[in-house]
């Protein structure tokens, strides 16, 4: 009676206590890790200033590192401190790191790991691995008849060796797996980089370009139960034999698509981006505040007519880096110039007039959220967010304010000049339009890795989880490479244009999902638990009493016969509910 009571308060819901102490460190350890994920490449982009392909290297190093770190977390689980001091002190460690980057603001890549997890792969990959020294069979004629090793050793042997066997056949087809996740995490890094040449405008609310990735999970908490309530069994009763491996095939092939999907919206971006100059160019805009129209020689040979507060039409591209500029004011005005190589710069006609690299206004003015300006000088650029802002000019006692919407990506130069305060008048000149294309269109692209996703990720895990002992899971590993694999092409592989790059990993993962096709035609499902099951009968490892038992417990053990049944639901339905769990943490 003592016992039963015991092994209710031990249990909730089919799980021990315990593992619901797994998952509230879980949800720390996810909402940590997601958070500074979502952020990571936009603090190197727009923080650190770092070009985008130095980002994304870095970016999905910092994710390689966290999917390969469990394996060290499993060789101190099983050889050092156990599973559960590993969860604890590892989670130490995971807080230090993040209070270490909270208070220095700086991002430690090598300290975000996935060792607090509960996950099969973190704390037993090495709990089956003793030291061999031949491979496979022939470490069974190691053990044979003519050896004294202890027979529950000899079977202990055995039953690794299947083991193994089963693993490696499933290791097999793990090899082109991580192309699918070389595509899938992008979506964190270059496909964040293009929302922040979008407009994220929705009317009612403002989407910030790190936020569009909630789109994400919140799909997989929407396509999770209606594939496996309503899609999965349409297939099987309209008599498609729609196996884990075809489903991952198509998983794989709907990865493909959003990437088209992907370009397809990054042409229409380039549509609308500037042409920024090459490294070998270079780009300059001639701004007028003078109060006439001049005639304005760029040598050798650009001629310019600019009306008083107005600006040239647009940046102007020369393959030269020394200039001369020449006003037609009397006497006339010359002045040389070395432009930046790769860069733009803007020049000032200002009132005086002279050629400076501007306020028209006769004194300091202060500008509110601004530095004060000095007469004919200019302020650098200054962030402000979207929508409608005001904005105050103030000399002394005499003021002014106006009003601006900004939109997304815009930059634009007040011009202001020394009647601004009699005749409320400034000049507005556009640097660079505001983001037309909307952030809408990227929701096809993440519907259909999402999609991708459910199909290739849920049922790998299943397949994985059913496939080869649970011991010696791996899955995580498929990510890692995947990861290492976007590094090396955005270091190594640069192209010319980011559509480009997206057609590229496109057909990678086409060619790759049609030699998984074929990996998938010619294997054969198997029963890890049956064979196991089989071995230890043949290896008598189930203990004699068994044959002594009571009629009692005869009856118990009838009761338990479809255990490894119900065991297999439960880990199939855990994995649904930790990958749900994680997505409605990266939600939050």
């Amino acid at each position: 009676h003592c016992l039963n009571n015991m092994v209710y308060l031990t249990e909730c819901c089919g799980y021990p206590i315990s593992i619901f102490f797994i998952v509230v460190n879980e949800f720390c350890e996810r909402f940590s890790y997601y958070g500074m994920r979502a952020v990571l490449v936009l603090y190197f982009r727009y923080f650190l200033l770092w070009d985008d392909d130095l980002a994304t290297s870095i970016y999905h190093a910092f994710v390689a590192l966290c999917y390969l770190t469990p394996i060290l977390g499993a060789i101190i689980a099983d050889s050092w401190l156990g599973k559960f001091k590993t969860i604890i002190y590892l989670s130490i460690v995971y807080a230090i790191g993040q209070v270490t980057m909270a208070v220095s603001t700086i991002h430690d890549i090598t300290d975000a790991n996935r060792d607090g997890t509960p996950d099969n792969f973190t704390f037993h990959i090495g709990s089956r691995y003793p030291k061999r020294e031949h491979w496979m069979d022939w470490a069974d004629e190691k053990y044979d008849v003519h050896t004294h090793t202890h027979s529950s050793v000899l079977s202990l042997q055995k039953l690794l060796i299947a083991q193994i066997k089963m693993v490696l056949k499933v290791l097999f087809l793990y090899i082109p797996l991580p192309m699918f996740w070389m595509l899938f995490d992008q979506k964190g890094s270059r496909w964040t980089l293009q929302a922040t040449t979008m407009s994220g405008d929705f009317g009612a609310f403002i989407l910030q370009p790190d936020q569009v990735q909630t789109v994400n999970p919140i799909l997989i908490l929407t396509l999770v139960p209606i594939m496996d309530r309503l899609i999965f069994p349409l297939i099987q009763k309209c008599g498609l034999n729609f196996s884990p491996l075809k489903r991952m095939t198509v998983g794989m092939l709907f990865a493909a698509m959003a990437f088209v999907a992907a370009a397809l919206v990054q042409i229409e971006i380039d549509k609308t981006l500037p042409n920024f100059p090459s490294s070998s160019e270079s780009q300059l805009k001639v701004v007028n505040i003078y109060n006439k129209t001049l005639n304005v020689t760029i040598s050798p040979n650009k001629y310019l007519l600019i009306y008083s507060f107005e600006s040239s039409a647009d940046y102007m591209t020369l393959d030269h880096q020394d200039i001369t500029v020449s006003l037609n004011t009397n006497p006339v005005i010359t002045k040389a110039f070395s432009l930046i190589k790769g860069g733009r710069q803007t020049l000032i006609i200002p009132s005086n007039p002279t050629l400076m690299f501007v306020n028209g206004w006769t004194a300091d003015l202060n500008i509110t959220n601004l530095d004060s300006i000095e007469p004919s000088a200019t302020s650098n650029y200054t962030l402000v967010s979207h929508g409608k802002r005001d904005f105050v000019l103030r000399h002394g006692e005499q003021w002014c304010e106006f009003s601006r919407k900004f939109g997304f990506g815009a930059s634009y130069t007040f011009l202001i000049p020394s009647t601004v305060f009699s005749t409320d008048s400034k000049t507005e000149v556009e640097d660079m339009k505001p983001n037309s294309v909307h952030m809408a269109l990227q929701i096809p692209q993440y519907f259909l890795i999402t999609t991708g996703e459910v199909m290739f990720s849920v049922t790998g895990l299943q397949f994985s989880y059913s496939q080869a002992p649970k011991k010696q899971a791996g899955w995580l590993c498929t990510n890692a490479v995947g990861n290492i694999i976007v590094l090396i092409v955005a270091e190594l592989g640069k192209l010319p244009k980011q559509w480009a790059e997206y057609v590229l990993f496109a057909s990678l993962l086409v060619a790759v999902s049609i030699i998984f096709s074929i990996m998938a035609y010619f294997y054969t499902y198997i029963d890890p638990a049956e064979i196991e099951a089989q071995i230890r009968k043949e290896q008598g490892l189930e203990p004699e009493e068994k044959e002594k038992e009571t009629l009692e417990m005869e009856e118990k053990d009838e009761g338990q016969k479809n255990d490894q049944e119900v065991k297999k639901k439960q880990d199939i339905r855990f994995v649904k509910i930790r990958l749900c769990w994680n997505m409605l943490i990266y939600t939050l």
